[in-house]
């Protein structure tokens, strides 16, 4: 029972997040049919697992959620406003008792008492449709006798006779499904006329798997209820499993097949002849035996120590490097050898790095409810538009960007998208839009969160900073001096505080979060027609491309995916600009220049801008030359916090252990632009 419980929260989170994320496009979307049954079939399954796995609570909710359901899809007809709260809320319930169920915490018997009482109230009056309709008749005219059985004669529905042969995939049971739970189902829809059972696929007594389903079955049932009725009982293993349901009303007695086998029935109804049989079962058993499972559920645990471990493989493998380069002679054999396991090292290094590698999609579409709800409590009109949900990214920086991505899209919500009216007397749609983008560029993800709303406005940022003596009189706000205002602590133009904070209000968290992914982040605004947010974040946080530089007698290592180019700069280069600092000229193109060692505090060799190296570094559009000794070649590097391991400091976003077993740190830099500027 421990096993079943465990497999149904593995997979009921994911059922619960898919019927959320349906639910919202049936509201946009409420005559798509495809989605509906899709609806109905995940809160059939959460339903079934549940009561497989003796939890009762979760199942007895779920199944009035599935009536609801199955009454939208059988009558068509759109479910209202307070309907769709109420089964948002049920979803809500039911994952805060799988939270529960996964925390060994008990279930009280009445937890979700209130909402099945709210969920019945959907389903009134369509449970007894035959009643009322006998009672409308009585109504009209009083019948008696004769005439009276007739009214009740055409209204009562008529009962069909169906065959259905089970014959279940062998590994069928071995997650925990059991087959025998589809005929107390049938019983529920009908009456059983007949069960037989093949024993021809059952093997010798010690040969017997307890894991393997040898068993078939052919039975007959008389029910009231329609094909599409009984076809859905088996809506979710009619594709990997042979499952036959022939209407035989017109066609055959019951008493004609009881005692059959599946084989005799095939003889005697398609005129097949035995070895014909024989050999189609054969095959049909080989082909199922054959079949693999394309995916596999993997202990979080186990994949951060095989990552852990190739991570220390690139380490060691680093150490042999530098080993064999400090050889004067090598043999061309040991050379080659070595060349070949560096490219394997390599390889296996970059599908371990997939493996930790999600789509955002998930995370994405969770934000779909949010934008939904927080948008009705503020009386307007929202929609969430998401593109390139397929993006995959480290899993460990997805889960850190969860929580930044909420905070900044409420924020649009709450002081970026205008009311309804407003937004109309402006001369835009009512329905107000938040766009929620992702796409690899340039070795990073970047993130864009942007909205059709009022936008920033620099005069109001000019008289709250001047007011908070940010500014001086009559300053001119650039755009980097309005992100540098509104990612301050405890900045916000809000005019009035609220549970969901105004633009600004926050954003200083936000950014500390996102600079300790190494990444960055853009603010690009037009007062009246919107606000953008771009996020920069690396692909990865274990193992890095950088290139190695040297300042003093220390090595560092810059991000490959932030440098530009390297240059040798001529005293003609460089030029003094007032309230700027040094530039560097590159091509017409003027770049501020800073010294590494001036930022970090740090002894040089060379502290003459044209004696040393200048590094272009860029972090999105921003560029800067970096000063460095020294360039000593591209390396692969695996990163360690050095938060955890000694304390923060500024523009270093972690250290590596290099081949010769010294440390060197990695340079932040989006921060070292920021430390230069200002």
């Amino acid at each position: 029972m421990e096993e079943l419980v465990q497999v149904f929260l593995e997979e009921s989170r994911e059922i619960l997040q898919q019927l959320e994320e349906d639910l919202l496009d049936m509201e946009r979307n409420p005559g798509d049919s495809e989605i509906i049954k899709r609806i109905f079939r995940a809160a059939h399954t959460i339903k079934g697992s549940a009561g497989l796995s003796g939890l009762d609570a979760i199942s007895g909710l779920a199944h009035h959620l599935e009536d609801v359901l199955d009454q939208v899809r059988t009558l068509g007809e759109p479910m209202s406003k307070d309907c769709f709260d109420t089964v948002f809320r049920s979803i809500d319930m039911l994952n805060r008792m799988v939270d529960m169920t996964a925390g060994n915490e008990e279930i009280p018997p009445d937890m979700a008492g209130d909402l099945v009482e709210q969920l019945s109230f959907f389903i009134i009056g369509k449970e007894t449709e035959e009643t009322a309709m006998v009672a409308a008749c009585l109504e009209e005219t009083i019948l008696t006798g004769p005439d009276l059985l007739q009214v009740l004669s055409d209204i009562a529905p008529t009962r069909s006779v169906f065959r259905l042969t089970l014959n279940f995939k062998p590994d069928y049971m071995e997650s925990g499904h059991d087959p025998l739970r589809f005929i107390e189902e049938l019983r529920d829809k009908g009456e059983l006329l007949e069960i037989n059972v093949n024993f021809s696929r059952l093997p010798e007594w010690d040969e017997i798997d307890p894991y393997r389903l040898y068993l078939s079955w052919t039975m007959l049932l008389e029910t009231k209820y329609d094909r599409k009725e009984i076809d859905d009982i088996f809506v979710f293993v009619l594709d990997d499993n042979d499952i036959k349901i022939t209407d035989v009303t017109n066609e055959i007695e019951p008493s004609q097949t009881a005692g059959k086998l599946t084989g005799e029935l095939l003889i005697e109804e398609a005129k097949v002849a035995p070895r014909q049989v024989e050999a189609v079962l054969e095959k049909q058993k080989q082909a199922r035996e054959q079949e693999q499972v394309n995916t596999i559920r993997v202990d979080t645990r186990r994949l951060e120590n095989v990552l852990n471990l190739v991570a220390e493989m690139v380490i060691s493998q680093s150490r042999v490097k530098e080993l064999v380069s400090k050889q004067s002679q090598v043999d061309v054999e040991v050379f080659n050898s070595f060349q070949e396991v560096d490219k394997i090292i390599r390889r296996l290094q970059e599908e371990v790095m997939k493996t930790s590698m999600v789509p955002v999609g998930p995370t994405f579409t969770r934000f779909q409810r949010m934008v939904r709800d927080t948008a009705a409590e503020k009386g307007k009109e929202i929609e969430l538009v998401i593109s390139g949900q397929e993006t995959e990214v480290d899993k460990r920086v997805i889960e850190q960007i969860a929580d930044p991505l909420k905070h900044m899209i409420r924020n649009s919500i709450d002081h970026g998208i205008e009311k309804p009216e407003d937004r109309e007397a402006l001369g835009k749609p009512r329905n107000g839009k938040i766009w929620l983008r992702a796409c690899h560029q340039e070795g990073s993800i970047v993130i864009e969160v942007r909205d059709d709303g009022r936008g920033l406005d620099p005069d109001k940022i000019y008289r709250k900073a001047l007011s908070k003596g940010l500014v001086e009189e009559n300053q001119k706000l650039s755009d980097h001096d309005m992100q540098r205002l509104i990612m301050m602590p405890g900045f916000s133009t809000a005019d009035k505080i609220s549970d969901i904070s105004g633009r600004g209000v926050g954003l200083d968290v936000v950014a500390t979060n996102i600079q300790a992914l190494r990444g960055s982040i853009e603010v690009e605004s037009t007062k009246g027609q919107g606000t953008r947010l771009i996020i920069r974040l690396p692909l990865t946080m274990a193992i890095i491309d950088g290139m190695m530089v040297t300042v003093g007698d220390e090595k560092y290592i810059i991000p490959l995916t932030s440098i530009v180019e390297f240059i040798k700069a001529t005293p003609k280069d460089i030029k003094t600009v007032e309230g700027t600092g040094r530039v560097v000229n590159m091509r017409n193109e003027y770049i501020p220049l800073a010294a590494l060692y001036r930022l970090l505090g740090i002894p040089a060799y060379e502290q003459e801008l044209t004696d040393g190296l200048l590094v272009i570094i860029k972090d999105g559009r921003k560029k800067m030359a970096l000063l460095v000794d020294d360039i000593l070649g591209q390396e692969q590097v695996v990163t360690k916090s050095l938060k955890e391991n000694f304390r923060q400091v500024d523009g270093v976003a972690g250290a590596t252990i290099l081949g010769d077993g010294r440390v060197a740190a990695i340079l932040d830099v989006p921060t070292l632009i920021k430390m230069a500027t200002r």
